[in-house]
């Protein structure tokens, strides 16, 4: 039992003595500084002690930014309407989507063709001197003419249309 008491005596003492004191001053600036260590114009903060315990929940907590409620289990039964609207509207909608976006491929290889055909008699003058320039030039329109041409196809497939 001494012992268990002189643990506790010599505990107690030791918090004591690391609760260290605060001291404020102002800096060459008009800062104000907080530090542990006593500086010449420098006063004790006197701080109140920390709390271990939780204060009370107020009303105005509840009230404050941020504090969320609990979830709610809202059981209650609710009808789920379904969806009557047929089938057939919504795969016209498709249908005609689909149009639209193989026509504008279709202008689209027609358009990568002209300037492939027109790449093809004519090098600009920047590759004149530098033949890779061309050739790059070429297998891009080449790739694009390529492209729009699967696009095609598989919107086609989509359609059921033949090309």
């Amino acid at each position: 039992m001494k012992l268990l008491l002189t643990i506790i005596v010599l505990f107690s003492t030791y918090l004591a003595y690391a609760a260290d004191n605060v001291y404020e001053y102002t800096d060459k600036n008009g800062m104000k500084v907080y530090t542990n260590k006593p500086i010449k114009n420098s006063k004790k903060m006197d701080l109140p002690p920390l709390s271990v315990y939780a204060a009370p929940v107020t009303l105005s907590d509840y009230s404050a930014k941020g504090y969320t409620n609990k979830a709610k289990n809202n059981n209650t039964a609710k009808v789920y309407v379904k969806n009557t609207q047929t089938f057939g509207t919504n795969e016209t909608g498709r249908q005609q989507i689909l149009h639209e976006e193989l026509t504008k491929e279709k202008q689209a290889l027609s358009d990568s063709q002209q300037a492939l055909q027109q790449a093809q008699k004519t090098k600009l003058a920047s590759e004149q001197n530098n033949p890779d320039l061309y050739q790059q030039r070429l297998q891009a329109l080449r790739d694009a003419v390529t492209e729009h041409q699967k696009n095609i196809d598989i919107l086609s497939k989509q359609l059921g249309v033949t090309n």
